[in-house]
């Protein structure tokens, strides 16, 4: 079982082409999904959700596209994970009849917070300065310069 699903990561890395773009034009969806390597018609999909959860605001016509809502510093990878795939989670204790007397539990919660904290302290500019994210040549909307 995958713990960030294939949909997540070209959310991810949605996000993280933008956040490398942060402050300049708007961003069609065809140059993203080209550049990320993200099927078209899911990588609507995918900025469809980030726009209805407030991370990346969209604007029409010609020179339309998105542009993020806000600072990608102020961007957790734990906030774009959950909006598109819901909480990371290890397992489910309160389900279990044995949760209360279980030596197991404890520390798959202690690993589950280890995971939320590091989730929640990676941004989407930590993400775009790792991966060299460059805003490309000024191109016509059909995608970049080489």
């Amino acid at each position: 079982m995958d713990i960030i699903r294939r949909n997540t990561d070209y959310a991810l890395r949605a996000a993280v082409e933008l956040a490398g773009r942060f402050g300049g034009e708007p961003v069609s969806t065809k140059e993203i999904a080209d550049r990320q390597k993200i099927p078209y018609e899911l990588a609507c999909k995918l900025l469809q959700r980030l726009h209805k959860a407030g991370i990346v605001k969209s604007t029409m016509g010609p020179s339309g596209g998105f542009i993020l809502c806000k600072n990608p510093s102020k961007i957790t990878v734990r906030r774009l994970v959950e909006t598109i795939q819901g909480p990371v989670r290890l397992n489910n204790c309160k389900l279990c009849r044995l949760s209360r007397c279980c030596t197991i539990s404890p520390e798959l919660a202690r690993l589950q917070g280890k995971i939320n904290e590091f989730l929640d302290g990676l941004t989407l500019k930590q993400l775009a300065d790792t991966n060299g994210a460059k805003k490309p040549a000024k191109s016509k909307r059909g995608g970049s310069k080489k």
